[in-house]
């Protein structure tokens, strides 16, 4: 119903009057007039109702952060030549506490037999859910004088986007991890398989080096024997990720919006250095508490999407302390080498961390932080490189990058 369609029907009352106490023509053809008007108008939407044809609103399952996500519908009309108006109005912002409320406004005429794509675009700002809340779409006649809605939102269908966090080089946190695996396979190899006994023995082969000839055990079994060493296994290396953003430390919309861009530098942090790990094919797993993939380690650089697949489905506050996943792994150590990214770091965390170094060669932490490290904290830090702990620190600056603060 539009304003239109009421005022014609309030317009009825005064004709009516007039054709009753007046008795004049020009009362009767306007009363017959606006009739066949609200007759017409109320046929027309029906008809246009039950031709119009709208496809499933159409969505990209996955995307990355910074780039645009596309909600598609299409709309066509089926009649034979009655033409109508539609707009479509899309909500979103209703349940992102880091965006206000906002909406786009499309309008479109509709052609008997054409079909007509509706897209609205949103910038994909923050690592998670990106959701389309609600989609409005309003059909009109020729006139105007009546129309009708289609109402969709996210409690009936799904309208969200998985918006994945970036995984480059440009992140010096992956610079970092990386410096100790520059080295090649020297590096890569388990530090406490690396061994020159001999496994066992073979005979020889064309190819075989002969400074491997076994000659003693050759000479008693009369045949040419191979010395076959142990395979020296590649050295792997665990992340661990807490993403802590205390969430209930921010009250207004902008404070939100700084709070989980941090919290996105961080989950940018991590997919860089899995890309680099993955690239070199080193042995890398994520470890986030969520047990999806824990414990899984790959080389290959296809398990790229699928880590910064588990990172961008992280619930906000969802991960456990750094010293609680510690304490899982020192329960049975996987790994040669732990890189540790956390935003909170307390006392107990600080022993964890050193616990876990005396059972690993390599152990490196990466803190995020938004202010510069208080005195107790640089006592903490230089407790842990004492023990052999690398440490880094990186404060979030206000240009929304990452500022590596230089050890002391």
């Amino acid at each position: 119903m539009t304003v239109l369609f009421v005022l014609l029907v309030l317009l009825i009352v005064p004709l009516l009057a007039g054709v009753s106490y007046f008795g004049l023509a020009v009362f009767k053809i306007a009363l017959l007039f606006v009739l066949i008007l609200l007759i017409y108008s109320i046929i027309e939407i029906i008809y246009l109702r039950s031709r119009l044809r709208i496809g499933q609103l159409e969505y990209q399952a996955e995307t990355n952060r910074g780039d645009l996500a596309e909600f598609k519908l299409s709309i066509s009309l089926q009649t034979l030549f009655l033409p109508a108006e539609i707009s479509v109005t899309a909500w979103y912002g209703l349940t992102d506490r880091s965006l206000e409320a906002e909406q786009h406004l499309v309008r479109h005429s509709l052609v008997p037999g054409n079909k007509e794509e509706i897209i609205v675009s949103m910038e994909a700002r923050h690592t998670g859910w990106l959701q389309l809340d609600e989609v409005i779409i309003s059909l009109r006649g020729i006139l105007g004088i009546l129309q009708t809605k289609y109402r969709y939102s996210s409690d009936q269908e799904n309208m969200q986007t998985l918006v994945l966090p970036l995984a480059s080089f440009d992140a010096t946190p992956a610079v970092n991890a990386l410096r100790e695996s520059k080295d090649g396979l020297v590096e890569r190899k388990r530090v406490e398989d690396r061994s020159e006994e001999i496994d066992t023995l073979r005979e020889y082969s064309p190819g075989d080096d002969i400074r491997r000839i076994h000659w003693q055990v050759s000479a008693r079994l009369q045949s040419m024997m191979i010395k076959q060493y142990e395979e020296a296994l590649e050295m792997r290396t665990a992340v661990l990720v807490d993403e802590n953003t205390a969430d209930a430390e921010y009250k207004s919309a902008p404070e939100w919006n700084k709070a989980l861009s941090r919290r996105d530098l961080l989950l940018e942090s991590t997919a860089g250095i899995l890309h680099e790990f993955l690239n070199r094919e080193l042995y890398v797993r994520l470890e986030t508490g969520a047990g999806s993939t824990g414990g899984v380690f790959s080389r290959k650089i296809e398990s790229l999407q699928s880590y910064r697949r588990q990172l961008a489905l992280l619930p906000v506050n969802s991960t456990p302390e750094i010293g609680t996943l510690i304490v899982h792994e020192l329960n049975q150590i996987s790994a040669d080498r732990y890189l540790l990214l956390t935003t909170r770091l307390s006392y107990q965390t600080v022993t964890t961390i050193l616990k876990l170094k005396e059972q690993v060669r390599y152990v490196s932490l990466f803190f995020f932080i938004e202010d510069p490290p208080g005195h107790e904290m640089e006592e903490a830090f230089d407790r842990m490189r004492r023990a052999g702990v690398d440490v880094f620190v990186y404060i979030f600056a206000s240009s929304g990058v990452l500022r590596e603060r230089k050890k002391k």
